[in-house]
This record gives structure tokens, C-alpha cells and sequence, in this order.
């Protein structure tokens, strides 16, 4: 397992662990553009700015570390996941489909 992480909040104790994105997935550091008028003609248009990237992200929790397999690193599960069951089925594949 990853090593815990211990740090310190207005005094109150968290504890945490680093946790990988899944493989295929890369965090973004975005900032948005400059505040003002929106672009002529497009009203929901606007402008952000990569500023940097990560392949890990740590999962807090309160004077505890949080346990493995749950809350955030559950979720992280779900994009392969998702990405599994939408991927096209192909004719020649070995497993029929249940009538």
C-alpha cells in the first residue's frame, strides 16, 4: 500500500494517501481566462489555460488516513470501467450475447 501522508489543517490532524489516476488518464491544472465580455457571437465561450498536469492525486481524511478501496479510490475505478462497458462490441467475439 502507499505510505501514509500526515499534515495539519488550522490545527486539526489529517491523514492521507497518494493515490494513481487510472492508466490512460492524466489530471489537469486549468486557469480560466481573464474576467470580462464574453467573445462576440458566443456568449459561453471563453478561455482557459493548461498551467500544469499530474498522474496522482491524494485523498484526505480527518485523523485518520482514509482506508484503501473506498471513497476516492472507488471512484477513480469508475473511468476505465465506464470506458469498458462503452467500448463497441465487435461480430467475431467469443462471448454471445444472452438472447
Amino acid at each position: 500500500p502507499p505510505p501514509e501522508l500526515w499534515a495539519s489543517f488550522r490545527g486539526r490532524r489529517l491523514g492521507g494517501r497518494e493515490l494513481p489516476l487510472p492508466p490512460g488518464y492524466t489530471g489537469v491544472v486549468l486557469r480560466g481566462g481573464e474576467p470580462g465580455e464574453p467573445p462576440l457571437g458566443d456568449p459561453q465561450a471563453g478561455s482557459v489555460t493548461v498551467t500544469g498536469t499530474f498522474g496522482a492525486i491524494t485523498d484526505w481524511g480527518g485523523d485518520t488516513v482514509p482506508p484503501p478501496g473506498r471513497g476516492l479510490a472507488r471512484a477513480l475505478q469508475w473511468g476505465p470501467l465506464a470506458q469498458a462497458l462503452h467500448a463497441p462490441v465487435t461480430e467475431d467475439s467469443e462471448e454471445e450475447a444472452e438472447p
